[in-house]
């Protein structure tokens, strides 16, 4: 090609901007954030049953 632009090469990279939003809901759909405060009580009850396990 001479002189223009790669159109194969303009669509590829406009499509990882298209995607990149699917993969951010993804990763934060897998891995849930800590701040949950139900979770985290459950997480200290869990901890706190260990440690009466490990004193025994």
């Amino acid at each position: 090609m001479l002189g223009g632009i790669n159109t194969a090469l303009f669509f590829k990279g406009l499509g990882g901007f298209l995607v990149l939003p699917v993969i951010i809901v993804l990763l934060r759909w897998a891995f849930p954030s800590k701040k949950n405060p139900e979770d985290r009580a459950h997480r200290r009850a869990l901890k706190k049953s260990l440690r009466e396990l490990k004193r025994k």
